[in-house]
């Protein structure tokens, strides 16, 4: 295959990107990332300094807020006792959670934009990590979808293969990534839980609902990670008929 000035080839005799995609792209994603992370700061600010234990009160008192433990309801001041560790815990994981994808994506865009700055005309500015990125903000963007990490893998498999053959490694850490908030959020909702079980000696139920809390983490990764993996193989598969048909 005849080599362009944006193209070239690998041993293997699949194309070399050398920019597939604009700098523009990355200054969107990161701003995909960082949205999502305000919108959780939004959301833990809300819970830590809005709701407080009177106005739990208040949603117990009124039923609005009520406590099932397996086949058990506890009594209101059972529940109040749950509820107030668990927006205590929950809060501040939101808080945290929304910084650090702010975090994330302010370092993202600026590290993005250096590679840019400094790669020469034939230099590649894309990379493994970028590619798992861009397929992660994917998925979160088409999460109405049940089968988005699939989809965010695929383009992912489909921009590495360019580079390497770690298109389905690419695609699993792409299915992966935007479930790490899904799963930070979720232990700390599983630690207000905990929390407030023990303090009305619902040490019995505490384990029960903090193994049931740890196996849906370990389902989302699990689910997240394989539907990545399989998107990755397929956008792999994918890079190569069309560079074949090229």
């Amino acid at each position: 295959m005849v080599s362009t000035p944006t193209e070239s080839a690998t041993a293997e005799g699949h194309p070399v990107g050398r920019s597939p995609l604009p700098e523009f792209v990355d200054w969107l994603f990161g701003a995909i990332i960082a949205l999502s992370g305000l919108f959780l700061v939004v959301g833990g600010s809300a819970l830590v300094f809005l709701v407080d234990r009177t106005l739990l009160a208040e949603g117990v008192e009124d039923g609005t807020i009520t406590v099932t433990v397996g086949t058990t309801e506890l009594t209101d001041a059972e529940t109040l006792t749950v509820a107030d560790a668990v927006v205590s815990w929950t809060g501040p994981g939101l808080l945290l959670t929304g910084v650090g994808l702010v975090l994330f994506a302010v370092g993202y865009v600026v590290a993005r934009h250096r590679a840019h700055r400094q790669a020469g005309t034939d230099d590649p500015v894309s990379s493994y990590g970028t590619f798992a990125v861009l397929g992660a903000v994917t998925t979160v963007v088409l999460s109405f979808i049940p089968v988005s990490p699939a989809v965010g893998g695929a383009l992912a498999g489909y921009l590495e293969r360019g580079e390497s053959d770690r298109t389905v490694s690419v695609g699993t850490l792409a299915g992966l990534l935007p479930m790490l908030p899904v799963i930070a959020i979720l232990l700390f909702v599983f630690g207000g839980l905990v929390t407030g079980l023990l303090a009305i000696e619902q040490a019995g139920n505490a384990i029960v609902v903090g193994t049931v809390v740890l196996l849906s983490v370990l389902l989302v990764a699990t689910v997240g990670a394989g539907l990545g993996a399989l998107g990755g193989y397929v956008g792999g598969r994918l890079a190569d008929r069309r560079a074949t048909v090229n």
